[in-house]
């Protein structure tokens, strides 16, 4: 089954496109974003207003708690659902999103993750970062390497494989990967390198104006800091970091500025190993919906 997955890296106009498309041809948008799932991050998430989702029905947003570890395997296993569910009703969907390592997972599927043990987790959790992340590369090394070792949510879910299974991550990677159902027809937004960049501190600056900084202390008062969401995404860290009184304002909005741009290099990286995509550059939002058009139209389903 052809599966239309809209993506590119954050600030190219993803959204603008989805939205346009959706009310265009009365679709579904399943979002692959591994920042708007989770609940009261909606400044800096940029997530769709509740007018847009009054227009247009949005899936695997808004559901998750920012101190819950939610995993590339969990996306993979809900959109899945969400898809035959959608099917099951009817209704046509496109896939939305830059959160490349859900894109990986549910495309390319690694294995069927074990269930989480709690007791186990909590002991993990109790650990600092850099022992878990030794841990990690002495069973499996190869799997650390994939990793940043202050990436603490997957070297924790790599551990806890391990110590479940009794095989490592990768070792599973290798014994359970298989094809997947779905084939992905990729429409990947681009954008010359310095506007892209303009549009990104241009948008964290909006962010900062709508009201971001308050928003980061409402979700520090409700007990979400560094060890959550709040204190290891871009745009978040930072602001707390500033709330912390541990680097200035204006070394905040810098440092934003940057992992935001870091990001955005890294997602263009993954995005150009894709074979068969099809690239779209944003000039204007008119300009590239047309030219979407035909590739989207041909990859819905027909359904009656």
């Amino acid at each position: 089954m052809k599966v239309f997955v809209l993506t590119g890296p954050t600030g190219v106009g993803k959204s603008e496109v989805a939205a346009t498309l959706a009310q265009k041809f009365d679709l579904d948008i399943i979002s692959a974003d591994s920042r708007a799932i989770y609940h009261h991050l909606d400044i800096g998430t940029a997530k769709p207003s509740q007018q847009l989702r009054n227009k247009v029905r949005f899936h695997l947003i808004d559901f998750v708690e920012p101190d819950r570890l939610y995993s590339a395997a969990d996306f993979a296993r809900d959109a899945i659902k969400v898809m035959h569910e959608l099917r099951k009703a009817g209704r046509r969907f496109i896939i939305v999103g830059g959160a490349n390592f859900y894109l990986r997972a549910l495309f390319l599927p690694l294995f069927d993750a074990p269930p989480v043990n709690l007791t186990l987790r909590k002991n993990l959790q109790a650990e600092p970062t850099e022992t878990l992340y030794q841990e990690l590369y002495s069973l499996d090394p190869e799997r650390a390497r994939q990793l940043h070792h202050h990436d603490r949510q997957r070297i924790i879910r790599a551990l806890e494989v391990y110590h479940l299974t009794g095989k490592t991550f990768s070792e599973l990677t290798q014994e359970q990967k298989k094809a997947s159902r779905f084939i992905p027809v990729y429409a990947i937004l681009t954008m010359e390198r310095q506007r892209l960049y303009r549009r990104i501190e241009e948008r964290f600056d909006a962010m900062l104006a709508a009201g971001l900084i308050d928003e980061v202390r409402r979700l520090k008062e409700m007990g979400f800091g560094q060890e959550s969401i709040v204190g290891k995404t871009y745009g978040y860290a930072e602001v707390l970091q500033y709330l912390e009184g541990k680097i200035s304002f204006e070394a905040m909005v810098q440092l934003a500025k940057k992992r935001t741009k870091d990001y955005a290099r890294r997602q263009l990286t993954w995005l150009r190993s894709l074979k068969e995509a099809h690239w779209f550059e944003f000039t204007t939002l008119k300009d590239v919906v047309l030219k979407i058009e035909p590739l989207l139209l041909d990859a819905l389903p027909d359904i009656p």
